[in-house]
């Protein structure tokens, strides 16, 4: 039998070997772990400005309000994650980062580029995004999840459940769905799932979901008024924690 772990590029293993490719320039790594510390994002920044630190590795946070006067090359790599990724936002979350990094390469007369680690080069919203920019990326985008029956067309709320044991969120969503069985009869709500969730485990508890779906918004909070107390009452209730996002930001 194979083993098969999940190996990541993250910021630290960037970091690593960018610093063994280039071991004569200075490097500066911006992230959540290395600004924890109060004043350390000034520090780094400041860092970044004065021309000490020649290269940069971080999150998106990088990409965001900063102005970096020498910066005139930046690369994103792993840009599939937003391609292909299991939240209907993540190809317009990658749109945003784009032109945000775009933005940071390249001031005043100094001329930037930007470049992408892909292996779908020929992805078709990548290229409407590069080609005709997020005007015409959002176009199609939106026309995308028009037909697919999501937001901004569709209201959603995702209902959520958690436990230290492994089968009990996934009982109780299932519980969950056939009491929303018994209310959706006449109205346009439609219930999918339940599911493990993106990301099954967290912090030592398993995760699972159940998303409710309507093309109307008032049928589907109708639904929600009668269906929400009703799930207090559930006997598996007291060995999950659970929660009803309606609107959801993200589907993790």
């Amino acid at each position: 039998m194979v083993a098969l772990q999940p190996l990541g590029t993250g910021t630290e293993r960037l970091e690593q070997g960018l610093a063994k490719r280039f071991p004569n320039y200075p490097l500066v790594r911006i992230d959540r772990d290395t600004t924890r510390r109060r004043g350390a994002l000034d520090t780094l920044l400041n860092e970044v400005r004065s021309g000490q630190a020649r290269i940069l590795v971080g999150t998106q946070m990088l990409a965001k309000g900063h102005d970096f006067p020498e910066v005139t090359l930046v690369v994103v790599v792993d840009v599939d994650q937003g391609l292909y990724g299991v939240d209907f936002r993540a190809s317009e979350r990658l749109a945003q980062l784009l032109v945000q990094v775009a933005g940071r390469a390249g001031r005043a007369d100094k001329p930037g580029q930007v470049l992408l680690q892909t292996h779908s080069p020929d992805h078709p919203l990548l290229h409407t995004l590069l080609n005709g920019g997020y005007p015409a990326f959002a176009e199609v985008s939106l026309a995308e999840r028009a037909q697919a029956e999501w937001p901004p067309y569709y209201a959603l709320a995702l209902l959520r459940a958690e436990a230290t044991e492994q089968n009990s969120p996934l009982h109780f969503l299932q519980k969950a769905h056939e009491l929303a069985t018994t209310l959706v009869a006449n109205t346009a709500v439609q219930i999918l799932g339940p599911v493990s969730a993106p990301m099954e485990r967290r912090a030592g508890r398993y995760r699972a979901q159940l998303l409710v779906q309507s093309s109307r918004r008032a049928d589907l909070q109708k639904f929600l008024d009668i269906w929400t107390p009703a799930l207090e009452a559930l006997p598996l209730n007291r060995k999950v924690r659970w929660s009803l996002d309606v609107d959801p930001v993200e589907m993790f």
